[in-house]
C-alpha cells in the first residue's frame, strides 16, 4: 500500500505542473498586472519556481527519501 501511494504522489508531481502548462486558457490574459507585467509573463515566472519545487520533490522521492543515496551503498546505480 504503502508503495501504491508513492507512486501516485510522483505521478501527481510530474502530472500536475504539465497540465498547468498546457492550459494556456487558463493564464493567457492580460490582467491583473504586476510590477507593469501583464499576468501572462508574471505567471509564467512564477510557475517556473513552483515547477521546480515539484520536479525536485519528484527527484527526492525517487532517489528514497534524505536518508539514503549519499555515497554508501544504498545508491547503486551504474549509469551515474
Amino acid at each position: 500500500m504503502k508503495n501504491k501511494r508513492r507512486y501516485v504522489i510522483l505521478a501527481l508531481l510530474i502530472l500536475i505542473p504539465s497540465i498547468v502548462n498546457l492550459s494556456v486558457s487558463l493564464y493567457n490574459r492580460n490582467m491583473p498586472e504586476l510590477f507593469g507585467m501583464p499576468f501572462f509573463y508574471w505567471f509564467q515566472t512564477l510557475w517556473l519556481v513552483c515547477c521546480s519545487g515539484f520536479y525536485l520533490g519528484f527527484a527526492y522521492l525517487m532517489r528514497g527519501g534524505a536518508g539514503e543515496g549519499r555515497g554508501g551503498d544504498s545508491y547503486k546505480n551504474d549509469w551515474i
